[in-house]
């Protein structure tokens, strides 16, 4: 039963997540909140999460993506200008600077992973990973879908 009320849950959240891209008129701000609120019961559906587990995982993710997002954003703040502008040392600079927050970026999951398996399995973690893939490919293609129907 309380599977069967999770997937309805989810159902409605995919709903919103794909009419969120289908209405110009929601704001960005909210049509983010109606993804990842998709996002979280999608992930928490695939990995088979208890509530008990939701509970202490939820917190540490969202931490984790917070400090994810700041890394790359950044990154990113730091690299304006148009690539063809660059001199070749610029260049240079930049792709160092790339693989340097890629580096951050793994540390950052390593740290986060230990935190996870402290109240996940490693058999949920690899869900995690498979999950966050696979609702971001669902997410690119009923993008590509409703842009295509426009």
């Amino acid at each position: 039963m309380k599977r069967f009320i999770f997937l309805l849950f989810f159902c409605a959240l995919t709903f919103a997540a794909n009419s969120a891209f289908a209405q110009d008129n929601l704001s960005s701000q909210e049509r983010r909140e109606r993804v990842e609120s998709a996002k979280i019961a999608y992930l928490t559906d695939k990995m088979d999460l208890t509530t008990e587990q939701s509970q202490k995982f939820w917190p540490i993710y969202n931490e984790y993506e917070t400090k994810r997002r700041e890394l790359l954003k950044s990154y990113r703040s730091g690299y304006r200008q148009d690539v063809d502008e660059l001199s070749e040392q610029e260049a240079k600079a930049r792709i160092e600077g790339m693989f340097n927050t890629r580096e951050r970026e793994l540390a950052l999951e390593q740290e986060y992973a230990a935190k996870y398996v402290r109240v996940i399995s490693n058999k949920q973690l690899i869900k995690l990973y498979r999950a966050e893939r696979d609702f971001t490919k669902m997410l690119l293609k009923r993008l590509d879908n409703n842009r295509a129907s426009r």
